[in-house]
C-alpha cells in the first residue's frame, strides 16, 4: 500500500520526532511505498522568539546546509529551499499535490494535543473532497481515542504502540480481512465504534534502523554551546519508571499493564550498529539521547555500553535525566562517555507543589546536590522549569528562581503548564477552576491560572523568568517592571543576550 505520513508539528526548524522515521523504516521492510508531509518545514509556524531567550547564538557552516538541502530536494517533493530558510509556499497548495502526485491509499498522522484541533481543521475538508481512509495516532489518540474517532476527521485509531497495529492493519486493509482482528485499532463501524484489544508493547530488539530520508537535513542542524552540530535524535530506552501528574508515562503504564514491560532499553550491540550506520549514512556529529530518564539505565548496562561506545562511535552527547536517579558512579561513567550535556528537571522551586501537585518527591537539597555533582565533573548542566500549576502563588515562583540561581545550572528554560486531557493534573486544573473542555492551544501561553494570579501576571513572569535568574538581585524592581513594560523588557532582552 502507499502510505503518506503527515506530521503535523509546527515546531520549526530542528525538530525532528523519533517515531515517523521509525514507522517509515517498518513500513519500507514490509514492501509498503512512503512519503511525508511534514509541517514544521514552513517559515508560518517557526517562531524563534523563545528559544532565542534561552539558546546561544551558534556558528553554522551554510556551505554544508546547502549541499545536504541540493541533494535532499532533487530527490523529494517541493521547490528547493535555499541556505536556512523554511518553505514560504502554501502549505495547503503543497498538501494537495502531493496527494495528487503520490496518491496514497492512506493518511497516517502523529498527533500531539496542542496540533488536534490543527489536524481537524486541516484534513476534514480534504477527507471529504478526496475520500482517503485517515489513521491518527500519536499520544493524544492514545489519551483520548474516542474523541478522536467521533471527531470525524480519522477512520482508525491507534491506541497504543504502533509498530506492530500499523502492519496488521494495512496487511487487513490490503487483503479485505476483517478489521476486528487487529489489535490496537479502534474504527467506526456504522454507528458504533469497535474497540479491539491492546497489542502487546514493542520488543526493542524487533525494531529497525530509523529512516531519515524523507526529512528536510536543515532539522538535524541544532545549537549547543556556541556551535551547530548535526544531531541525531536516538532512544536508547523507551518509557520511565516516574509517574509525574503532567506527564503521560503514569498513565501509560496503566493501560499497558499486562502488556509487557514498560521500561525497556536495546540490546547494547544493537544500539551500537544502529549509531554506527545512522552516523555513516547522515554524518551526525552529535548524538541527543531521546530516553525520558537515561539515569534510569542499569549501572552494570551503562558499564558495558559506554566501552562499546567510546570504541565505536565517540561522538559528543547529551541526555535527559531525573535527579533522583542521578549516581556518582554513572556521572563518572558518562563523563567518560563523552556526556556534554545532563538536562535535569526542576520544575518548581516550591517542595509542597513538587510532592503534592507534580508527584515529584525529591527534595531541593537533593536538586542542588546532584546538580553540583555533575558540574564538578565539568559537565553542563541544563535546567527545565513550569510555571502556571495549580496552587502555585508569585512566591512560589520566585521560590523556583531561587533554585535555580542555586543549582548553578549552566543553562534553563521555563514552560507554561500545558494540562492536556486524560493526564491527572488535569483533574487539579478542573477542581481549581479550569474549563472541563478547555482544548490545549499554543504551547507559550498560559492555558491555566492558578487562583492566586493573573493571566497578565503569569505572562509577565514567564517572559522575565530568565533575567531574574541571570540578573543581579539589586535589579530585580526593574525587572518586575519589565513584566508589564515592552520598552524596559526590550532593553533586558539585548542586554540578556550580551551575557551569553
Amino acid at each position: 500500500m502507499k502510505v503518506l505520513f503527515l506530521n503535523p508539528s509546527r515546531a520549526g526548524r530542528g525538530n525532528i520526532p523519533i517515531n515517523i522515521p521509525l514507522l517509515i523504516s517498518i513500513l519500507k521492510k514490509n514492501n509498503h511505498k512512503v512519503a511525508l508531509f511534514d509541517m514544521s518545514d514552513y517559515d508560518i509556524f517557526d517562531d524563534k522568539s523563545y528559544e532565542a531567550m534561552f539558546f546561544k547564538n551558534a556558528e553554522l557552516n551554510i556551505n554544508e546546509v546547502i549541499v545536504d538541502r541540493r541533494n535532499f530536494y532533487k530527490n523529494t517533493f517541493g521547490d528547493v529551499v535555499s541556505g536556512c530558510e523554511l518553505k514560504r509556499s502554501d502549505y495547503s497548495e503543497d498538501f494537495e499535490k502531493i496527494l495528487n502526485r503520490f496518491k496514497p491509499d492512506i493518511i497516517a498522522v502523529s498527533c500531539l494535543s496542542t496540533d488536534f484541533r490543527f489536524v481537524c481543521n486541516f484534513l476534514l475538508p480534504l477527507k471529504k473532497k478526496y475520500k482517503i481512509p485517515i489513521l491518527l495516532g500519536g499520544i493524544h489518540a492514545i489519551l483520548l481515542p474516542e474523541e478522536v474517532l467521533n471527531s470525524g476527521v480519522c477512520d482508525f485509531v491507534c491506541i497504543g504502540e504502533g509498530e506492530n497495529s500499523i502492519v496488521k492493519l494495512l496487511s487487513a486493509l490490503e487483503s479485505n480481512n476483517p478489521l476486528e482482528s487487529v489489535k490496537g485499532i479502534w474504527f467506526n463501524k456504522g454507528d458504533k465504534i469497535i474497540k479491539n484489544s491492546m497489542e502487546t508493547l514493542t520488543d526493542m530488539s524487533t525494531l529497525p534502523i530509523l529512516d531519515f530520508e524523507y526529512f528536510d537535513p536543515i532539522h538535524f542542524r541544532r545549537p549547543f554551546d556556541g556551535k551547530t552540530y548535526k544531531m541525531l535524535n536516538y532512544e536508547l530506552s523507551r518509557g520511565c519508571p516516574f509517574n509525574c501528574t503532567y506527564c503521560v508515562n503514569g498513565v501509560l503504564k496503566e493501560r499497558y499493564k499486562g502488556l509487557g514491560r514498560y521500561h525497556r532499553v536495546k540490546l547494547a550491540k544493537q544500539s551500537i550498529e544502529e549509531l554506527k550506520f545512522l552516523i555513516n549514512k547522515y554524518n551526525f556529529n552529535f548524538i541527543r539521547f531521546w530516553d525520558e530518564d537515561f539515569t534510569s539505565i542499569d549501572k552494570n548496562y551503562l558499564k558495558e555500553y559506554v566501552e562499546m561506545y567510546l570504541n565505536q562511535i565517540n561522538l559528543p552527547f547529551l541526555i535527559y535525566a531525573r535527579v533522583d536517579t542521578v549516581t556518582e558512579e554513572k556521572v563518572q561513567l558518562l563523563k567518560k562517555m563523552g556526556c556534554k550535556t545532563f538536562a535535569m528537571a526542576i520544575e518548581s522551586g516550591s517542595e509542597f507543589i513538587r510532592k503534592n501537585v507534580m508527584k515529584r518527591n525529591m527534595s531541593n537539597k537533593m536538586i542542588i546536590k546532584k546538580f553540583h555533582l555533575v558540574k564538578s565533573y565539568g559537565i553542563r548542566v541544563s535546567a527545565y522549569n513550569m510555571i502556571g500549576l495549580p496552587y502555585e502563588t508569585r512566591e512560589n515562583i520566585f521560590e523556583t528562581i531561587e533554585l535555580n540561581r542555586k543549582t548553578g545550572a549552566d543553562s534553563f528554560s521555563v514552560t507554561l503548564l500545558e494540562p492536556y486531557k486524560g493526564l491527572p493534573i488535569r483533574k487539579i486544573c478542573e477542581k481549581q477552576g479550569l474549563d472541563p473542555g478547555y482544548e490545549a492551544g499554543w504551547v507559550g501561553t498560559p492555558q491555566f491560572v492558578p487562583k492566586n494570579m493573573t493571566s497578565n501576571e503569569l505572562r509577565g513572569l514567564f517572559r522575565t523568568f530568565p533575567f531574574y535568574i541571570r540578573f543581579s538581585k539589586k535589579r530585580w524592581d526593574e525587572i518586575k517592571l519589565a513584566e508589564t513594560d515592552d520598552r524596559i523588557y526590550q532593553k533586558l532582552c539585548i542586554e540578556f543576550g550580551g551575557m551569553k
